[in-house]
């Protein structure tokens, strides 16, 4: 049944204002304290999920905004596109003055991709009130905005994640977007599509089924209009991959063939196909099963989850932040499995429900299961000492080299924002001379018995997560030839 903008809250018979203006309003409450929590959360409790965040966005985007930053394999070997970074680029050349070191332009990074998040709150609301009414909508748009992962992973600048986000408007648009003009609307849906798929490329099936969807009822009308949205970004991305890099989509190409043909990607590790559902009953509880009842009524999202949870699923190496697009999605159809549980509920019971009364309980309950299940994960919060390390160290006018027993978790020169050597100094072994080559030390154990008094460093200060910073006075000596972190990363191929 199609609500109309005077009607009651839902078609219960239950009166209300004859305005619709209250949900804007409510809108854009939930859209504040969405942003507030992300924001406030990474800001308060800062953390960094994988190195992939800093090594594969951040740091190559450092190195477009200042000329230097840490170099892995992946950029070596050119398999990776430039196009994220330098976005990220652009918001830390806008924003680095707003602190000191580092922390102006992480926190730059850390609201403008909060921000971008949103659209997640909006597509909540927005999807669930044309599938399932008003009241799903808020239980929806109020879900998006507190689910835990949802605050977690929103202000990473993973691909992943900003994928996800963008995934979103072209899903919209491409089923409920009938208010624009039919091309501009499919052109649209396809642009959103196609741009997310360039920047996730796992995510090309979803969006393949969801364009083959959209063009189902009117294919001769339709299709050349999604043809044209999906193939905009990807052709764009494929002419920056020929000006950075050598020919066109040398990023696709090299990324499936090194991870996928070549089985790079399981070096890191592998899991059976099956982890992932384990892994998604483990992370939302009782939600996934109103996401399943929220399927019948809105089958078209249930397929979409299908397609970007199965292609992961065949893949052997897996990690969680990869389901980051079904985050919404699931939330959302939850939303609509709470509503039709209640509806059939009412037709049971004698008294039945009020929609205010499934709307807070609805919300109390996602709430409540967010902060139960969010609570079982502990380690989401936790930055781990090297970037503390980093993060202090930016701000000190005297640093002119950084010694390291610890490359890979090492916060980059995104953290460090100072343009000194990193030396990195392989496990046991004993120093000689090199200290000179540094005035601070990160290790993760003492290092008594690897540097001796006479080098001059003292303690600064430990942390609770196992590092300690060490400092000694002075300037520095130019490092030993091969001795900086790109230099070792390269010998060891990483």
């Amino acid at each position: 049944m199609r609500q109309s903008e005077t009607s009651s809250l839902t078609p219960s018979g239950v009166s209300k204002p004859r305005s619709s203006s209250w949900r804007y309003v409510l809108l854009l409450l939930l859209f504040l304290v969405a942003l507030a929590l992300r924001v406030g959360l990474a800001v308060h409790f800062p953390s960094v999920p994988h190195p992939d965040e800093i090594f594969q966005t951040q740091e190559p985007a450092h190195r477009l905004a200042y000329g230097y930053g840490v170099i892995y394999w992946e950029w070596r070997q050119g398999v990776r596109s430039w196009v994220f970074p330098a976005f990220l680029a652009g918001v830390m050349r806008a924003t680095d003055w707003t602190g000191a070191g580092s922390s102006g332009y992480l926190r730059g990074i850390v609201v403008v991709l909060s921000a971008i998040s949103l659209v997640a709150v909006w597509f909540g609301f927005a999807w669930a009130k044309r599938a399932s009414g008003i009241e799903a909508a808020i239980i929806a748009a109020g879900a998006c905005a507190t689910w835990w992962e949802l605050l977690y992973f929103a202000p990473r600048a993973l691909t992943e994640v900003i994928a996800g986000h963008i995934l979103l408007p072209g899903l919209y648009l491409g089923i409920y977007g009938e208010k624009l003009e039919e091309r501009k609307r499919f052109f649209l849906a396809g642009l959103f599509c196609g741009l997310a798929m360039s920047l996730r490329i796992q995510l090309a099936p979803a969006v393949a089924f969801a364009a083959l969807y959209f063009c189902r009822t009117n294919w001769r009308k339709r299709s050349p209009a999604v043809a044209a949205g999906l193939l905009l970004p990807v052709l764009a991305f494929g002419l920056v991959d020929a000006f950075t890099w050598s020919y066109p989509f040398q990023s696709f190409f090299l990324y499936f063939w090194v991870n996928v043909v070549k089985g790079r990607a399981a070096i890191y590790g592998t899991a059976p196909w099956s982890w992932y559902a384990y892994m998604l009953a483990k992370h939302f509880g009782p939600i996934l099963i109103l996401a399943l009842m929220g399927v019948r009524r809105s089958p078209f999202l249930g397929w979409i989850a299908f397609f970007i949870l199965a292609p992961l699923s065949i893949i052997g190496h897996k990690e969680i932040r990869f389901l980051y697009p079904l985050v919404p999605i699931v939330i959302t159809l939850a939303a609509i499995g709470i509503v039709r549980i209640a509806a059939e509920l009412n037709a049971w019971i004698k008294s039945p429900l009020s929609p205010r009364s499934i709307v807070f309980t609805g919300l109390a309950f996602c709430v409540i299961t967010s902060g139960f299940v969010g609570s079982q994960f502990s380690g989401w919060y936790e930055l781990p000492t090297v970037v503390r390390a980093f993060d202090k160290l930016s701000q000190d006018s005297t640093l002119c080299g950084v010694g390291l027993y610890w490359a890979v978790f090492s916060g980059g020169y995104t953290h460090l924002h100072q343009k000194v050597p990193m030396i990195v100094i392989p496990e046991g072994v004993r120093l000689t001379g090199e200290t000179a080559s540094f005035n601070a030390l990160f290790t993760k154990r003492d290092p008594i018995n690897a540097i001796n008094a006479k080098d001059g460093f003292k303690l600064e200060e430990c942390w609770s997560g196992g590092g300690c910073l060490y400092r000694r006075p002075g300037s520095c000596a130019p490092p030993p030839q091969g001795g900086e972190i790109n230099a070792f990363l390269q010998r060891r191929g990483e």
